[in-house]
């Protein structure tokens, strides 16, 4: 773990044990709060819960999905992509009232 004014992050190292798509790891007893400067190693037991085999073809399924939502991503209030408007407006068609100077025949 590192908080520093270069980095702020936290990595684990399974020692060898293959993490795939679907699987949880759960750390024992972690450490939440490292003082700003500090950087931290550490060791602890980790659980690793393998997915099933259904789980795990969803997850790599829905996650290229939720990729593409990505790819347009702003907290802005301008955008910087000029190329596309959203929302997208309907064209505009003229409407020409119709007038019935006859009425209507039955």
């Amino acid at each position: 773990m590192s908080n520093t004014s270069e980095f702020l992050f936290a990595h684990v190292d399974l020692d060898g044990v293959q993490v795939g798509p679907g699987d949880q790891v759960l750390v024992h007893d972690p450490i939440t709060e490292i003082s700003f400067g500090e950087v931290l190693s550490y060791q602890r037991t980790a659980t690793v819960s393998k997915a099933s085999l259904l789980s795990r073809a969803w997850v790599y399924l829905t996650a290229r999905l939720e990729l593409t939502m990505l790819y347009e991503v702003s907290f802005s209030t301008t955008r910087f992509s000029k190329s596309k408007h959203y929302p997208r407006a309907k064209p505009y068609k003229a409407i020409t009232p119709i007038t019935l100077h006859e009425g209507v025949k039955a």
